[in-house]
Parts: structure tokens; C-alpha cells; sequence
């Protein structure tokens, strides 16, 4: 049986996935220790084993370790949402605040629409989908290796099982 590691590499290759290097388990330490953080396993399997990075097949980046978008101040606060939130039905200003704590930004699909990756909290190691109106976990929730297979085998509802009532 393959790994999910060959499993993607493979896939990758089918689908002529451009990607960077990888990066050593040294500079993932390095960058955990600067931060002071613990990144999820998944992430660190893929930007060690897999790429640091790539240009994924709908033309958006995955990006390499030294272009993440986070808050510095606000990487090891817990991130305090588990249920999707759209602000403009429901806008309170300390909660705003606080959306930018314990996440990751690695893809931005433009329109103001990214996915980002949990690093603490109740939701660590999971994808979540950030807009400008709110932001929404995929339905089922993935970590990042499942969510990007699932992007590697030409899925796009990542929200199929959200029930919005």
C-alpha cells in the first residue's frame, strides 16, 4: 500500500503539479523555535517530504515556508472559532480581532478568499476557508494532506456535508 506522501507525489505528477524543493526538518524547527509555535504533522510532512510550495493546477500558489501570511504578534494565540462565522449577518469587533490568531495563510485564491491552516486551538491542523464576509471550515473537516489530496483528485465543494440552517 502507498503512502499518502507517494500517494500525492504521484498524483502531483499525473497532473504536472509545478513544485518547489523541499525544506529541511531544520528549518521547520528553526521556524517553530522563532515563532514559538508547533506546526501541524501534515504540514510538516508535505514542506519536508513533498514541496516547499508549488503552483497548484487552477493557477493559485501554495506557498513556499518564507511567503505564509500570518499576524506575528498573533501566530501562538488559540484560535478560537470551531463553527463557521459570517460576519456580515453577525459582526462583533472583538471577535474580528481575534480571527487573525493561530492561523496560517497559504493560498490566496484571490477576491479576497484564501485558505488557511489552523495552528492552535480546538481546530489545530485543520483547513479553513477565509473571506472578506467570514470564514468557514470545510464540511467534513480535512487536515491538509486530505484537503489537498481532495484538490489533487479535482474536487472543489469542500463544504458538501455543511448544513446551512
Amino acid at each position: 500500500m502507498k503512502s499518502i506522501v507517494d500517494r500525492i507525489l504521484q498524483k502531483m505528477k499525473n497532473n504536472n503539479v509545478q513544485m518547489n524543493g523541499v525544506i529541511s526538518v531544520e528549518e521547520i524547527k528553526k521556524f517553530e523555535y522563532e515563532k514559538g509555535i508547533k506546526l501541524p504533522e501534515e504540514l510538516v510532512m508535505f514542506y519536508t517530504k513533498i514541496a516547499n510550495g508549488c503552483k497548484m493546477i487552477d493557477g493559485c500558489n501554495l506557498l513556499k515556508i518564507d511567503e505564509w501570511k500570518y499576524n506575528d504578534d498573533k501566530l501562538n494565540n488559540e484560535f478560537p472559532f470551531s463553527e463557521y462565522w459570517i460576519w456580515e449577518d453577525d459582526y462583533d469587533e472583538e471577535k474580528i480581532k481575534k480571527i487573525v490568531n493561530g492561523n496560517i495563510e497559504l493560498i490566496d485564491i484571490g477576491d479576497s478568499q484564501t485558505w488557511n491552516i489552523i495552528i492552535n486551538g480546538k481546530e489545530e491542523g485543520k483547513m479553513w476557508f477565509f473571506t472578506d464576509v467570514g470564514i468557514q471550515p470545510c464540511s467534513p473537516t480535512m487536515n491538509f494532506m486530505e484537503w489537498f489530496e481532495f484538490w489533487l483528485d479535482g474536487n472543489v465543494d469542500y463544504f458538501y456535508e455543511f448544513n446551512y440552517n
